[in-house]
């Protein structure tokens, strides 16, 4: 088994969810931002009676032994719905059935600063605040004890995160609770909130004016083409991709994301969320530039609550296997430059006023040793498909292409 981040005093060995600091009897644990910009817990040893309750209740371990998934392409019937959403939207429809049941929804939402973090809705109007990706590590604040609060008092959370930190809040919980439904988010990684941070303020200085907005997953130009839009608080809006480009090329995000115990199919959540991509291959018929949702039921609740949703939405059901050739289902390889990056980050020669260019500048240097990765992913992928598909020759399984509902 993998050792925590307290016995091998590795950062890729911790998620930052906090769960250690909140289980610790003497509160003693502390969650302290380093020089990258990640939250990372530290003990004062003055204080540690050493319980080890810290390393038992670690939750950067995927505990789940079986697989017993189903998954599903899902469109939302409702279009505004569905195009105020990265992907088919079905989570707007889970949210709505939560509220409907005087439930409580956790998201995650930007604040008046533009800091990511994690709060609870009690109407529809604030889920829409959710509604969208935020590519940045949120921060989780004291949602965990809201949630059991709520829970406590018998009404019906809905809680939505990475799977880190839905690992994080089942640790923290140290229980079951009918009431509750979890729903990962199928990740990509983690970005670092301080160059996020440092973005903004880049952008504020060289366009004179404050960003009130980042619209990371815009459908303006179709699903399949969404480029960032940054809007600003005399109205205008611009679109600029390099704080993307970084995440999406692996140059800035935690180290944990890198050797992730939850990119997996042994999903930990009730619900898993994610784009569908390759639809288009898959299920050709359901393919537009809207969007559609993969989603995962990972549990007897997950089932229970899809069977529930569905009929508000178009759907058809996949082969796992056949999905998780085309989606985050396992690591991402970390950028060649990263930690150089975040090396520049710490000293200072990377700032506020020049961190659009450094993006700029180790994308272009990384470029064709990161194309050559890409080939070889994609080499990699075709032959998971043709193993997948030999596999389904010799069960002599059904089609997984009928018409769907």
């Amino acid at each position: 088994m993998n050792k925590t981040y307290f016995e091998s005093n590795k950062k890729r060995d911790c998620t930052g969810c906090g769960a250690c600091a909140l289980i610790c009897p003497q509160k003693c644990i502390k969650m302290i931002e380093d020089e990258e910009g990640f939250l990372y817990p530290k003990i004062d040893k003055t204080k540690c009676i050493k319980c080890n309750l810290c390393i038992k209740n670690c939750a950067n371990k995927n505990d789940k032994k079986d697989i017993n998934e189903r998954a599903f392409a899902v469109i939302n019937k409702s279009n505004v719905q569905r195009e105020n959403s990265s992907s088919g939207g079905f989570f707007y429809l889970l949210a709505e059935y939560v509220i409907n049941n005087n439930g409580v929804v956790f998201g995650v939402t930007f604040n008046e600063d533009l800091v990511a973090i994690h709060k609870y809705a009690v109407n529809m109007k604030q889920c829409k605040e959710f509604c969208g990706s935020k590519y940045v590590r949120s921060d989780l604040k004291d949602s965990f004890q809201q949630a059991e609060a709520f829970l406590k008092q018998d009404r019906i959370v809905l809680f939505t995160g990475t799977a880190c930190q839905i690992n994080g809040l089942k640790k923290y919980l140290k229980k079951d609770y009918n009431n509750l439904i979890l729903c990962d988010i199928l990740c990509h990684a983690n970005p670092s909130p301080k160059v996020f941070k440092f973005y903004i303020k880049n952008l504020e200085i060289k366009n004179k004016k404050k960003v009130k907005n980042v619209l990371f997953r815009s459908k303006e130009n179709g699903w399949k083409n969404q480029t960032p839009i940054i809007e600003y608080d005399d109205g205008s809006r611009k679109e600029e991709n390099s704080y993307f480009n970084a995440f999406v090329e692996e140059m800035i995000n935690r180290q944990s994301c890198y050797y992730c115990q939850f990119a997996s199919k042994r999903r930990i959540s009730d619900i898993t969320i994610a784009d569908f991509w390759k639809i288009e291959r898959v299920i050709p018929d359901m393919y537009d530039s809207k969007g559609v949702s993969l989603v995962s039921t990972n549990s007897y609740k997950g089932n229970q609550l899809f069977d529930i949703i569905k009929n508000k939405t178009k759907y058809k059901e996949v082969d796992y296997d056949l999905v998780c050739l085309f989606n985050h289902y396992n690591n991402v390889r970390q950028h060649l430059m990263r930690n150089i990056f975040f090396k520049q980050l710490a000293n200072g020669t990377i700032n506020e006023s020049n961190i659009i260019k450094k993006f700029n500048l180790y994308s272009k240097k990384s470029r064709i040793i990161n194309k050559i990765y890409r080939y070889e992913r994609t080499a990699k992928r075709i032959i998971r498909i043709k193993r997948y598909e030999k596999r389904k020759r010799n069960r002599n399984s059904n089609n997984t292409y009928n018409k769907w509902v």
